[in-house]
């Protein structure tokens, strides 16, 4: 009998037990993650809700400190509306969905997201925890409330382009 043999009936013939491990992602990619800054991005903006344009923007840019700083370059008038990257964030229309389904936000005819009072609720205490997302935090606290429609027309448009 051959080496391989001897090796391949151990392992058919072998006991085996399986362990199901949870896969390793990274953090911006969990929904917990995701639906924490959607409603700290609501919690921080004018009026506790936003549109879809500013929430896709502000989902991308909170991920990486890169992004951060385009975009506080973009409101101190270092960058242009052209210098900064723009992108859809899939995982976003995940978190306003679980988000809504469990009554943190409200979702006002398919253009806006606003923070319902347990919303409000969950930020709060997000907030007071003080030693979790707070890179995130610190950030959508200085952003969230300066970003007008204006400029995220522009923005997402590309006009400075013309």
């Amino acid at each position: 009998m051959s080496n391989e043999s001897v090796l391949r009936q151990a392992i058919l013939n072998g006991a085996f037990t399986y362990t199901a491990r949870p896969n390793p992602l990274p953090g911006d990619l969990r929904m917990s993650w995701g639906i924490a800054v959607l409603i700290l991005a609501l919690f921080y903006s004018r009026g506790k809700k936003s549109n879809f344009q500013k929430l896709q923007f502000l989902a991308h840019s909170v991920r990486l400190p890169e992004g951060r700083e385009e975009v506080r370059g973009l409101l101190s008038g270092e960058y242009k509306p052209t210098d900064v990257s723009v992108r859809v964030e899939p995982s976003l229309n995940r978190a306003v969905a679980l988000a809504h389904a469990l009554g943190l936000v409200k979702i006002e005819k398919g253009t806006s997201v606003s923070l319902t009072d347990q919303g409000v609720r969950t930020s709060e205490a997000i907030v007071k925890e003080g030693e979790i997302l707070t890179d995130e935090m610190r950030f959508l606290n200085d952003v969230a409330p300066r970003m007008t429609d204006a400029l995220m027309k522009r923005v997402w448009r590309l006009e400075d382009l013309l």
